[in-house]
């Protein structure tokens, strides 16, 4: 995660999860911001304030869900990935959540080593996607 400061926003019931990702993700020096619930974040977060970041989610979110959740957003904001939080009795959804447009899946229990890694992975494709759109907008106006 280099250049313009990205946030990583993580929506799950659990305040463990809150903890344990923040604690990992800011002693990276990695912004983070941590909602129970969709709605909460939708409420906090409209489409055109959202900083540039990550989304984390948690696959069995209560209220809205994570798969209305995640078609949602990608109404509203296509540039920001969402990886999805799965247990595995959790499969079903997250496979479901990829196809909503999640860009990946993450197995709980989170391994703090593996998690910043494959953030910073998924956030360099992203970054090369969006290069790359923004290109192919400018080359075909």
């Amino acid at each position: 995660m280099r250049g313009k400061q990205e946030t990583v926003y993580v929506v799950d019931p659990d305040l463990a999860v809150h903890d344990a990702v923040t604690t990992l993700l800011c002693s990276s020096g990695i912004d983070v911001r941590c909602y129970s619930t969709a709605e909460a974040y939708l409420e906090s977060n409209p489409p055109q304030t959202v900083d540039p970041g990550y989304l984390l989610v948690e696959a069995d979110l209560p209220g809205m869900g994570s798969l209305a959740f995640v078609r949602q957003l990608r109404t509203q904001n296509a540039n920001l990935p969402v990886v999805v939080l799965a247990s595995t009795s959790d499969r079903d959804i997250a496979a479901q959540a990829l196809k909503a447009g999640a860009v990946d899946v993450f197995d709980k229990p989170l391994i703090s080593g593996r998690l910043l890694d494959r953030l910073r992975s998924a956030v360099s494709r992203n970054a090369l996607v969006d290069a790359q759109r923004n290109q192919f907008r400018n080359d075909n106006p």
